[in-house]
């Protein structure tokens, strides 16, 4: 009897994940290359391990559409006359979601760009002998014993740009202003992604200038491959340089991080992202650490994910994404998310007490619950931080301080170990798409953060360091962004207010679409007209950030200056960026 009551408990807890799946669709447009819709082509359906596939036509204007398709993987096979077949591969149905597939057919003749053979892995179920890139979306050409020659891509890149090779140069002068650590003031951002057979990239990007009189920078190579099931492998190496000015070559901060990141989807419900970072630095002494971050949504329908997230260091903000990923427009900045290819490199946060230098230690949990209404998207998240070594924004001279501050001389500004921060809160977001042309967004939230500090002389460092205290705020987020369609000027503006008078953001980890550097900032992106070359463009780009220089706080060091402890120092960047 105790057997059967097991058994049963195991068949109950099976039944219950198939029970509260609810089925979706796949639909799309099939097309030649020169855009034509192909009316009566064959689209094939194959979920894992089925010997039989799901079969519909083509409309007169192309379009397709299978329904009642259980959550999981399939692969599309497009035939027509004339035209080699197309495989569309890594296809995922969520529950209750619609999978949208367009898909380019091509002939052989308009195939004509070459790859080396590709080596056979433990994942290709298939006998395929080589390998052929098209110009037009590169799918990869195939053959077989089975089908002959065949089109296949993956369903992940179906939104992407296709060229092989593609990237961004930008030129960009103006101070970074975030303390030690910013980049220089005059530089250059870079962003080349190489497109390495039918699933893999290989990308190089950072920004390199002159600081202070030497060389610094930050470079990364990263490499990203795409399985068949889904999953998605990113290895990474960062070095940094920095080298603040006046200080002895031995202070130049020098450092290497390793990171590795992987995002899957588990049965159509639950979207899986996880890694970590282990980072290396040399600044007076040796120190390291480890930054693990996950995050696992679950989608409860098409527009509903409660997401859980785990991060040990502060994202990056809008006004270093700005400038420093030139693939990413004003409007992807403005919906605070971006590509996975287009991901911004961190900055170790670093401070000194007594010469002695100390990383930022960070831990940040969240739980939100994201719905999208038509054309409204609402989130409501409850977040908890724990934050060491909290290293706070200065602004003023510090140049004779010896001790307990690391200056950023171009900027005029300074980084001071704030100690610790303890809090949690909760946040609200509401972001409406009006058209293509305007997007509003209204982000609350309420939590702790460090006040700042009486105007009164410090006797030291120290004492300035426990006169900071954690208050629970109120903030209020308001942004605009848009397209002006004359011009094809990509801008953003928002506001940052908080209740009290803080030295760090309320919400300190947001990396929700609220996301926003506090006042008022504007960034812009304007295409020069006469400025493309082939598949590429020029732009001109303006990030101002705190224009208003509001929110400096200020304190009596302990050698009696006056000094300022802010949120984010006002700060103007602009150059012009080429994208190919």
């Amino acid at each position: 009897m105790a057997n059967r009551l097991r058994w049963l408990v195991v068949l109950l807890g099976a039944a219950l994940p198939l029970s509260a799946a609810t089925s979706g669709s796949i639909s799309g447009i099939v097309k030649s290359a020169d855009g034509t819709p192909q009316m009566g082509a064959l689209v094939e359906i194959f979920s894992v391990g089925a010997l039989q596939p799901i079969v519909a036509f083509t409309s007169q204007g192309g379009a397709y559409q299978a329904l009642n398709l259980i959550p999981g993987s399939y692969r599309l096979k497009v035939t027509a006359a004339s035209y080699l077949p197309s495989l569309v591969e890594n296809v995922v149905v969520r529950s209750g979601g619609r999978a949208v597939i367009n898909v380019t057919l091509n002939t052989l003749a308009e195939a004509i760009r070459f790859l080396p053979p590709r080596q056979l892995s433990a994942q290709d179920q298939d006998d395929w002998k080589w390998t052929l890139r098209s110009a037009a979306n590169r799918p990869i050409l195939r053959f077989d014993e089975d089908h002959g020659f065949v089109l296949a891509k993956s369903a992940a890149n179906e939104t992407r740009d296709f060229r092989s090779v593609k990237g961004c140069v930008a030129f960009v002068a103006g101070a970074q202003a975030d303390g030690f650590g910013s980049a220089p003031d005059y530089g250059t951002s870079f962003d080349v992604q190489q497109a390495l057979f039918s699933a893999d990239t290989l990308s190089f990007d950072g920004r390199v200038g002159n600081g202070n009189g030497q060389p610094a920078g930050v470079v990364r190579t990263s490499y990203r491959h795409q399985f068949a099931n889904g999953e998605t492998p990113t290895f990474a190496v960062t070095l940094r340089r920095t080298a603040p000015s006046g200080s002895a070559i031995t202070n130049t901060l020098n450092s290497v991080a390793f990171t590795f990141s992987n995002t899957t989807n588990l049965a159509g419900l639950i979207d899986l992202s996880y890694g970590s970072e282990v980072q290396d630095v040399q600044f007076i002494r040796h120190i390291s650490g480890v930054r693990p971050f996950a995050s696992a949504g679950l989608h409860l329908g098409k527009n509903t994910v409660i997401e859980y997230r785990y991060a040990t260091a502060e994202p990056t903000s809008p006004f270093d994404r700005a400038l420093d990923n030139a693939n990413t427009s004003a409007n992807a900045n403005a919906n605070g998310s971006s590509d996975p290819d287009d991901a911004t490199i961190s900055t170790p946060r670093l401070s000194v007490v007594a010469l002695a230098p100390a990383l930022e230690r960070d831990r940040h949990q969240e739980v939100a619950v994201s719905h999208k209404e038509g054309n409204t998207r609402f989130q409501a998240a409850v977040f908890f931080d724990r934050v060491s070594n909290l290293a706070l924004t200065g602004s003023g001279d510090v140049s004779s301080i010896a001790s307990d501050v690391i200056p950023d001389f171009t900027s005029d500004t300074f980084t001071f170990n704030g100690g610790e921060l303890d809090t949690h809160g909760v946040r609200l977001v509401a972001e409406h798409t009006f058209s293509r042309e305007l997007t509003a967004l209204l982000d609350y939230a309420y939590g702790g953060a460090v006040a700042a500090p009486e105007l009164n002389s410090m006797a030291s460092w120290a004492d300035l360091r426990e006169s900071l205290r954690v208050e629970d705020t109120h903030s209020v987020t308001a942004k605009l962004s848009g397209l002006i369609p004359g011009s094809g000027t990509h801008w953003l503006a928002s506001y940052k207010w908080a209740s009290s008078s803080v030295v760090t953001p309320v919400d300190l980890f947001n990396a929700s679409p609220g996301q926003a550097d506090p006042y008022f900032s504007i960034v812009i992106r304007q295409r020069i007209p006469g400025g493309s070359f082939g598949a590429g463009h020029m732009e001109a780009l303006l990030d101002v950030r705190n224009l208003l220089a509001q929110g400096y706080h200020p304190f009596l060091s302990p050698d009696g200056r006056t000094l300022y402890l802010v949120q984010s120092a006002r700060a103007l960047r602009g150059g012009v960026a080429f994208t190919f």
